[in-house]
């Protein structure tokens, strides 16, 4: 199962969100599946659409907050959550953020 790679810096305990880490590719990967949802949310159509940095959460599943470069010094964060099955849910699309932006825990 995938899922261990994809858990940022450290494991955290159940429920706990995890420090940020860099994207990898999985990450990538993911956010990928969930574009066209994003692109309806935000209404526009996204050329950049790069995975920067994300944390996760074990929960019943997992839960991923990822902040994604939409370019020209814009980003957006991404709630995604992964069910025990595979199934991947966009959970919540924030617009309007900067590089600098926290990501919600």
């Amino acid at each position: 199962m995938a899922e261990p790679q994809m858990q940022a810096t450290s494991r955290p305990m159940l429920g706990a969100v995890s420090d940020p880490a860099p994207a990898n590719a999985e990450i990538q990967a993911m956010i990928e599946k969930v574009k066209d949802s994003v692109e309806k949310k935000v209404d526009r159509k996204l050329p950049v659409y790069k995975a920067t940095q994300f944390c996760s959460q074990t929960v019943n599943g997992y839960k991923f907050f990822v902040k994604v470069d939409v370019g020209d010094n814009k980003f957006i964060h991404l709630e995604l959550y992964k069910a025990i099955s595979g199934e991947l849910t966009l959970n919540s699309v924030e617009d309007n953020k900067t590089e600098t932006d926290t990501l919600k825990k």
